[in-house]
């Protein structure tokens, strides 16, 4: 899955490369509600938006990474806590029926056999 997003990367940088480098002679003018740019090239323009974009995913990101840094340092400290923690002897004490039935063992009174009883629904 790398590779792939390496290769897109790739051919979207160089896609884009090609398109600011044959539009850098035409320009353009941007309004922005009553705000209005100095002409400028289309070329610096498609590499702005595409630095800014770059520069917004790389913040999300790392938004996102330090939450998960802080979750995982959550997590360990409560691992490590139950870790400290008596441990539950998940054995039954001797004369004490399992609370869970194992398959194939039959307790002290044999269960009635109902598979062959039709259902109700």
């Amino acid at each position: 899955m790398l590779y792939v997003a390496i290769v897109l990367f790739a051919l979207v940088t160089t896609g884009l490369a090609v398109l600011a480098f044959a539009n850098f002679l035409n320009d353009v003018s941007l309004s922005l509600i009553i705000w209005h740019t100095p002409p400028l090239p289309i070329g610096w323009l498609l590499l702005l938006t595409y630095l800014l974009g770059a520069v917004m995913l790389f913040l999300i990101a790392a938004a996102t990474a330090s939450r998960d840094t802080r979750e995982l340092k959550r997590l360990r400290a409560k691992v490590e806590e139950m870790g400290r923690a008596k441990p539950v002897s998940a054995a039954a004490p001797p004369g004490v029926a399992s609370a869970v039935p194992m398959p194939g063992m039959q307790g002290s009174k044999p269960k009635p056999d109902i598979s062959d009883m039709t259902t109700l629904h």
